[in-house]
């Protein structure tokens, strides 16, 4: 696959092959953020590395898609913007759920399904937890 390849993204998804969520994370400042990027967006370090995420967290916003960009997703579906309990943000879908029962402030949890073309993706799905 032509994702692993890239040098600033490799270890994630090399990370999510394995099924395990990781997020870049500051040395200088301690903070984790998402998208990888070259330096850290709140203090311009380079000093970052990938380390492990939790994989729980909220839904911080959603919609639902009624009318899907490819053929291999079956709609409706919920896109959301999911706050991870290490303080990053990532867009991701709601699985196992039904669009309706989604809320903001939801708890979830990530699991892996794979994509439109066989590649794994974190994904979330309803979880109990204290967040």
């Amino acid at each position: 696959m032509l994702r692993i390849d890239r040098a600033l993204t490799g270890p994630y998804w090399v990370a999510i092959d394995r099924r395990e969520l990781t997020r870049p994370f500051c040395r200088s400042c301690r903070r984790s953020h998402f998208s990888p990027q070259v330096v850290c967006p709140w203090c311009q370090s380079a000093d970052w590395s990938y380390e492990p995420s939790s994989g729980r967290g909220s839904v911080y916003s959603y919609t639902t898609i009624h009318r899907p960009p490819h053929p291999g997703f079956i709609a409706p579906y919920v896109v959301a913007d999911i706050e991870m309990e290490e303080g990053w943000r990532l867009f991701s879908w709601i699985t196992n759920c039904e669009p309706v029962n989604v809320s903001i402030g939801m708890n979830v949890k990530v699991l892996f399904a794979p994509g439109a073309e066989g590649e794994l993706l974190p994904v979330f799905e309803p979880a109990e937890f204290a967040s």
